[in-house]
């Protein structure tokens, strides 16, 4: 397997895990076990920081000179319990009067009823593409399921908000039905819900729906981290309902991005090599809660194929950059998530006449 820095990604796990800052350099240490002597650190200058994201899930001691300096050349710090459930994703908000008109732009376009039904729509559209894109890349036998989400894409334009809920959660639960056929019966995920005593999507009780909630916790914190980045309010969104415990506006954006987290669980499901491969050992099922809890190991090789599924290219239309002879432009997906978020709040201000993903 590739070394970390590669992947741009670093997993801080266990007891005693640090993120300080000394002699003008970011020192990471990584917790450890009960079984392990040492700990292992490193340190690096902020200039050649090699990671683009933390993900730090443990005791220990985070400086706010650390994380100041991360936030200040971008780096994201994502803040998870030992179940991979987002708890914070730091990163430094833009406080300028570029950021101020941009949020109120966000504000007077989210109480605008006819603009806020033409996001909506365009952002189920997109999910629902997103999903036929990925099925579409499969061996396995997913044409009825495309066929089903093209038939409901048809009608989008005719639905209210409440219409659009209903047909994205039927889409929602055929959609992971045909998903759970995916993987081998031995890892006992049948549905996003899970099995046994858990019934949310948040407290999973087998190792598919461990590495989804991870993955998914994962690439709201990229996500937020660009909201933030352009001065939009993360708590104040057009789709998710809005309450003071739940960044609505993320989990708005997210929808036509998590098919690259389920890209990822996919691979790592399915993978030949055996060093790739799921091991009954890198997973346990917590005494009380019935939730499983990921080995360290597990965490680390997810992160690391998420991060190449993250970065992998594709054409996509842009308005800056370099452009192909075709007009098109050869973008990360990551890339094309920041992208959509520079787009909505350019339709917020009115600098875009159409928002689409």
């Amino acid at each position: 397997m590739q070394n970390a820095t590669t992947h741009r990604v670093k997993l801080l796990r266990g007891y005693g895990v640090g993120i300080t800052l000394k002699d003008n350099q970011i020192i990471l240490k990584n917790g450890k076990h009960f079984y392990e002597k040492e700990y292992e650190v490193e340190s690096h200058f902020p200039s050649r920081f090699p990671y683009e994201r933390l993900v730090v899930s443990g005791r220990g001691i985070i400086s706010t000179e650390a994380i100041k300096t991360l936030s200040e050349n971008n780096i994201n710090v994502i803040l998870t319990d030992s179940f991979g459930k987002l708890v914070s994703s730091l990163n430094f908000p833009m406080v300028s009067g570029i950021g101020s008109r941009n949020r109120m732009g966000q504000y007077d376009t989210f109480r605008d009823e006819p603009k806020i039904t033409y996001l909506q729509r365009q952002l189920l559209d997109s999910k629902f593409q997103s999903q036929i894109n990925f099925l579409s890349t499969l061996k396995e036998d997913s044409e009825k399921m495309i066929s089903l989400l093209k038939s409901l894409q048809q009608d989008i334009p005719n639905y209210n908000l409440r219409k659009l809920v209903q047909i994205e959660a039927q889409a929602s639960r055929q959609y992971f039905k045909l998903y759970s056929t995916f993987f081998d019966e031995k890892y006992n995920f049948d549905s996003r819900h899970g099995m046994g005593s858990s019934k949310t999507k948040q407290n999973a009780t087998d190792v598919i729906n461990a590495l989804l909630n991870y993955g998914y916790t994962v690439l709201a914190g990229e996500i937020s981290k660009q909201i933030n980045g352009l001065g939009l309010d993360p708590y104040f969104s057009f789709y998710h309902k809005n309450h003071e415990s739940f960044q609505s506006l993320t989990y708005d954006v997210i929808e036509p991005f998590r098919w690259l987290v389920e890209k990822t669980v996919y691979r790592l499901g399915n993978a030949q090599n055996k060093k790739l491969q799921i091991k009954k050992n890198q997973y346990v099922k917590h005494d009380k809660s019935g939730m499983v809890l990921l080995d360290t190991e597990l965490v680390k090789k997810f992160l690391e194929m998420l991060e190449v599924d993250f970065r992998k290219t594709r054409e996509y239309e842009r308005r800056n950059g370099m452009k192909k002879e075709n007009g098109l432009s050869n973008c990360a997906e990551i890339t094309i998530a920041k992208i959509s978020i520079q787009n909505l709040s350019d339709f917020c201000n009115g600098k875009l006449d159409e928002f689409k993903i």
